[in-house]
């Protein structure tokens, strides 16, 4: 066998396992369908939330926060802009120091950790900051009805829907398991949501 022959077959050989390791098991960062994901929803009897639709106007050149909290008092979603963060519309024009615009946010569904940001489209010269305490959380995290040792080991964080019926992207997030809190510095606006791969 000549050494030609002998380099084509061992790439032939050698595809498919490159093949492979470029294949997403759907655990992974994602994009995945929805069905692929398990979804963090509230715990029977979690208090309601004060408001599941609020809107508040945001300034160019000022830091704004924008809380969701619990009929009890406690926080459930926590939303920060920086000063520096509005510096165009979802249009593409300019906005200049003292400009307005009004953000909604909206919980899709409040039988999940689902929340639609709007105007969509909208994008950031400076990350926000987003987190969400899952404190009343249902404790069987990976939805297998059973709350065990598994659930403690099921890893889940926040995954992003530019479109509704599209897929699931992971984005890049923290845990703070003492503040049962999950942070994310998002770039724009869409949906985001609490899960973990099935």
């Amino acid at each position: 066998m000549n050494s030609n022959r002998l380099i084509r077959l061992v790439l032939l050989l050698a595809l498919p396992a490159a093949l492979l390791a470029c294949e997403d098991p759907g655990g992974g960062e994602g994009p995945v369908p929805g069905e692929e994901l398990v979804f963090l929803r509230p715990a029977p009897g979690a208090p309601n939330l004060t408001t599941y639709d609020t809107s508040f106007v945001a300034v160019a050149g000022q830091d704004r926060e924008i809380r969701l909290r619990y009929t009890n008092g406690g926080e459930c979603l926590r939303f920060e802009l920086d000063k520096d963060a509005l510096t165009q519309r979802p249009n593409g024009t300019r906005m200049n120091a003292g400009d307005t615009i009004t953000i909604r946010i909206r919980v899709v569904d409040n039988g999940y950790f689902n929340f639609e940001f709007q105007p969509a489209g909208l994008r950031f010269a400076e990350p926000a900051e987003l987190r969400v305490n899952y404190q009343f959380a249902h404790p069987d995290f990976n939805g297998d009805g059973e709350v065990d040792d598994d659930d403690e080991d099921f890893e889940f964080g926040w995954w992003r829907q530019e479109m509704p019926g599209q897929d699931w992207e992971r984005i890049g997030g923290v845990r703070v398991h003492d503040l049962t809190e999950v942070r994310a510095d998002i770039d724009g606006f869409t949906r985001y949501a609490l899960a973990g791969g099935n």
